[in-house]
């Protein structure tokens, strides 16, 4: 995810020297300065000399090593984490109570500049600060405001799982293609466009999904055969159950991560 935003910001115009990284694998490293034409270095204080915006792109369960490293950071610093799951009152004492934290949770079409990301400031930062946040990770895609911390588990099962659904889905028209007796570069061509052109018709508007499904779906007709099959199996509340699981579990994970910590019992 660090790279694709490093791509997507050199894309929209950054200069390759203005952006400095943290990289203590030297292969890494030098994958990155081949790639993108960054500087790379193996400690944090020289990539943060005079820098104004620092984004956390590690694991999860680095993060603590990797913040609790790291010099003081002067109070205006903006920080940016796109750590799943690392909540910002943790991430906060483990930066010794710097409060100027965006928390961004995008997902894997980011890599394509395509992605969406579900973003939640701390209470004190600044709306020019927010606004900053938001134009970087616009370079990888859309974003979308949460008011409540809490609300980014369900950006978590609703856009950072999502493409998983919709991979499933293709996954079972393709299988169900081929069975019908088309060959795999016909299954492949014809489920892959279809669902880009579906996904860019209802993005296109002014339709909902709702109604561009019942215009298509013509009584007695070929695709209200197949649509009665999907919800006769249930097809909302599968994904609805399938979506609260994804939620909870991103909840857990957080609280996973907090009683870690000590933050709680």
């Amino acid at each position: 995810m660090a790279s694709a935003l490093i791509g997507g910001l050199l894309a929209h115009g950054q200069a390759a020297t203005d952006i400095r990284v943290v990289e203590i694998n030297p292969d890494a490293a030098q994958r990155l300065r081949s790639t993108w034409g960054v500087a790379t270095h193996l400690e944090a204080g020289p990539a943060l000399r005079d820098a104004g915006t620092l984004v956390l792109a590690v694991k999860p369960q680095h993060m603590a090593a990797v913040t609790q490293a790291l010099p003081p950071l002067p109070a205006d610093m903006r920080v940016i984490s796109i750590a799943a799951g690392v909540r910002t009152a943790l991430l906060s004492r483990w930066l010794q109570g710097h409060a100027n934290i965006v928390r961004a949770m995008p997902n894997t079409p980011a890599l394509i500049q395509q992605g969406v990301a579900g973003l939640y400031a701390m209470p004190g930062v600044s709306q020019e600060d927010r606004l900053h946040a938001q134009s970087l990770m616009r370079a990888v895609g859309s974003v979308v405001w949460v008011s409540r911390e809490t609300d980014l588990d369900a950006v978590t099962a609703v856009s950072g799982s999502g493409p998983a659904y919709v991979f499933l889905v293709m996954e079972a028209m393709m299988q169900a293609a081929r069975s019908l007796g088309l060959d795999e570069a016909a299954a492949t061509t014809l489920v892959l466009d279809t669902v880009q052109g579906a996904a860019m018709l209802a993005k296109a508007g002014p339709d909902a999904p709702a109604e561009l499904r019942r215009k298509v779906t013509s009584p007695g007709g070929t695709t209200e055969a197949a649509v009665a099959v999907l919800h006769a199996q249930g097809l909302e509340q599968i994904f609805n159950q399938a979506m609260h699981a994804a939620a909870a579990r991103s909840a857990e994970l957080g609280d996973g991560l907090a009683r870690e910590a000590g933050e709680i019992n």
